[in-house]
């Protein structure tokens, strides 16, 4: 019996200390709450980061690798720190966030279960105010639904799964003015992926994703298909990025599958056709892409099925068409986000890797030179791999029981 109460007591002890923690206190939104310099107060992915008009970034949400979180954060340049602000409504994660024409950040969709389940829950955060307000919910309940804000201010929302993870195959419109949705035109395919739609120059939006790209006109309310299924890489690509260039045209790079992660193409809206540029050295899904102040591209972080999480970046000069390795992340990131900052740097947030887990820290990258890896830089490396700065490396042979020749890989290192 003594020993029965002894653990009662015990059990009693953890219990309580464990509620008092600090842990729920993020999530009940305390903006007193500071960070250390570029350390997020919770770790997080499976979230948007969103740059607002200021130049600060809004983290939204995410998961923290238990728990799917309500809670919000603002990255500070001039501070470098990160700071608690108003938490959402409805915890979520794989949602979508799109930045508004005045300013403030519409949040729709997601889910807040384990395995199933979609919101339509929709809110929308006042940066002068640091609050979320609830607005009307959408038709269907989305999860990891694809986004983008339209010229005339209005956002199209197209795809995701259901509540039972079943592709969408419908899209509806907010009005940020009256704070309400509208039916669109169902898309011809089921679309997905939050990162996955551009508004292009001629105002129609590009949704490119699954197997089949399309494109929205609002003028005219239709979907069209843009090029043929598969594009140039005849892939289905899921967990990529699209990227708008500055001439107009789009990136699309990355994904899933073993075709879709180690390559890249471009759309021309002119044109309407899709070209393959040259592969990347290091293939890659759930990375960042960001477009550079020079008008280039970085690609960084991520992971892959044969290596794990990404520390390795690569430039992409949309001139040439061709790749660049550039000086690695101070650590691999999968899942990961990247914001430019106004002074040209990029903030490399949140994400996991293998070794540390889910992160708390995040990185203020600054493009700059490659320097090569040497082959005791990385363990386990082994055969003729890549350099990460456009030359190889003879790490010797490969053992049969740790890795095939062609899928090891160096990566550049960081000059500092």
């Amino acid at each position: 019996m003594q020993r029965f109460s002894t653990s009662c007591v015990t059990v009693a002890l953890f219990v309580l200390v464990f509620s008092c923690s600090s842990g729920p206190r993020t999530e009940e939104g305390d903006t007193g709450t500071v960070a250390q310099p570029l350390a997020l107060t919770t770790p997080r992915k499976l979230l948007p980061f969103v740059a607002l008009a200021d130049g600060r970034v809004l983290a939204v949400g995410g998961h923290d690798g238990n728990r799917t979180l309500a809670s919000c954060e603002l990255f500070e340049p001039a501070s470098g720190t990160w700071r608690v602000t108003g938490a959402l409504h409805t915890p979520r994660r794989n949602h979508a966030a799109v930045r508004l024409a005045d300013g403030r950040v519409l949040a729709v969709g997601g889910t807040h279960g384990v395995a199933m389940g979609a919101l339509a829950s929709a809110e929308v955060y006042d940066p002068a105010k640091g609050v979320w307000s609830q607005v009307a919910p959408m038709a269907e309940a989305r999860n990891d639904p694809a986004a983008v804000r339209l010229a005339d201010g209005r956002v199209l929302v197209a795809g995701g799964t259901d509540v039972d993870r079943r592709p969408l195959r419908t899209a509806e419109l907010f009005d940020p003015v009256t704070g309400t949705w509208s039916a669109a035109e169902a898309p011809g395919f089921a679309r997905g992926g939050s990162r996955s739609a551009v508004l292009l120059a001629n105002g129609k939006a590009l949704f490119a994703s699954g197997l089949q790209a399309e494109l929205y006109d609002p003028a005219t309310g239709r979907w069209e298909k843009a090029g043929p299924a598969g594009g140039a890489a005849g892939t289905h690509r899921l967990a990529h990025t699209v990227t708008l260039l500055p001439d107009g045209r789009v990136l699309v790079m990355g994904g899933t599958t073993a075709r879709a992660a180690s390559t890249a193409e471009v759309y021309s809206p002119e044109t309407g056709e899709w070209t393959l540029v040259a592969a990347p050295a290091v293939a890659r899904e759930h990375h960042a892409a960001v477009v550079l102040p020079d008008g280039t591209v970085l690609v960084m972080g991520g992971e892959h099925y044969t290596t794990g999480a990404l520390a390795s970046v690569e430039r992409f000069d949309p001139a040439t068409g061709t790749w660049a390795s550039a000086h690695t992340l101070a650590e691999p990131r999968g899942k990961t986000g990247a914001v430019v900052l106004p002074d040209g740097a990029v903030l490399v947030m949140g994400g996991e890797n293998e070794a540390a887990g889910m992160l708390t820290t995040s990185e203020r990258y600054v493009p700059g030179g490659c320097v090569p890896a040497v082959c005791s830089a990385r363990d386990g490396r082994c055969g003729v791999v890549p350099d990460g700065c456009g030359g190889t490396l003879d790490c010797g042979p490969c053992a049969g029981d740790v890795c095939a020749a062609g899928e090891c890989r160096a990566e550049g290192t960081s000059a500092e």
